[in-house]
Formats: C-alpha cells, structure tokens, sequence
C-alpha cells in the first residue's frame, strides 16, 4: 500500500471484526469492543543468553502518542547501540521513513499492532567469570533481538460502566452470616 503524497491518512482496509466492521451483521460484536489507548514498548531478547529486557513501557491515549513515542525509542536504542552496529542503522532509517510511519499510524487507528525488529551481535559478561586478565571481561558474543512495537488496548463497552448503585458490587464487600 502507498501512502498518498497529499498528506492525508491512507486508507486500511479492514479484514476482521476487531478492526471494525466488516459487515452489517459484524457491527454489534465490533462496537462492542473500544480502543482505551494504546501500549508501547521496548524489548531485548537474547535466545542465545536465555533471556528477554524490557527496556521501557509508555502508555498513550492515541495512536499518534504510542507512534511518537516507539520512533523516539527507536532513535534511542539506534543511537545507544552506536554508528557501525547494523541493528541500529535499521531503527534509525525506520524513523527517518515519514512515508512508512504514516501507514503505521494507518494501521494502529485501524486497531492492529506495529513493530519494528532487527537483531545482531552483542556481548554478555560471563556469569562466574571473575579473571582480571585483558579481555575477560568482554564476555561472549550473543545473538540479541531487539523490537519496538506498538499496540491497542481494547476494552470491551460494559467493561467501562460503573456498576449502578442497586448492583451487588457496589454494595460492597458481603459478609458471610456468623455460624
């Protein structure tokens, strides 16, 4: 899909009844289900090293908000993996795309997920690893994933009603009779 050169928001064409109706009979079950925001994040996974960072969580009220800040992010983690790590030329070349960053925006006011992803090399300290000889304390190399993504948040409508005051939840918590 090619985003228009007008600058308005491309359109997405809908597949699936959580990214709006597709038909006249889908609409209920659709509206039943509202965006509440939208959940960012910044992860490293290393199969390799067995293990996964978060390395930072925002939540934002819309989508312009959660892409805003994922492009910040991928600037971030481009500018602490340093100029000559392929990884990092991915991220920073992603955010300098405006054209792909607006089918993104497209994508998450459609109600679905965007990521950016690379990998590359990385090193680990050893664990045990306590030698004070040149070198030891480089670690191993490892295979490290790293990703950026956006998501929304859905919330089904009755989920966001107050319970009306007759409502056994509003009454408080019941008491079990003294035996």
């Amino acid at each position: 899909m090619n985003p228009p050169s007008n600058g308005a928001r491309p359109s997405v064409e809908r597949t699936s009844p959580l990214d709006g109706p597709v038909t006249e009979a889908d609409a209920p079950v659709a509206a039943a289900w509202r965006v509440q925001g939208y959940w960012a994040e910044t992860v490293a996974r290393s199969p390799d090293a067995g293990g996964e960072w978060h390395l930072g969580g925002w939540w934002a009220p819309g989508a312009w908000g959660a892409l805003t800040w994922i492009r910040q992010e991928g600037l971030r983690l481009g500018h602490a993996l340093g100029p000559d790590c392929e990884a990092a030329s991915v991220f920073r070349d992603w955010a300098a795309d405006t054209a792909y960053l607006r089918v993104q925006l497209a994508a998450l006011l459609a109600g679905r997920p965007v990521s950016v992803n690379t990998r590359g090399p990385d090193r680990i300290c050893a664990a045990g690893q306590h030698s004070r000889a040149p070198g030891a304390d480089s670690g191993r190399a490892v295979e490290v994933l790293y990703s950026v993504s956006a998501r929304p948040v859905r919330r089904h409508a009755r989920a966001l009603l107050f319970p009306r005051p007759e409502h056994p939840v509003a009454l408080g918590p019941s008491r079990s009779p003294a035996v």
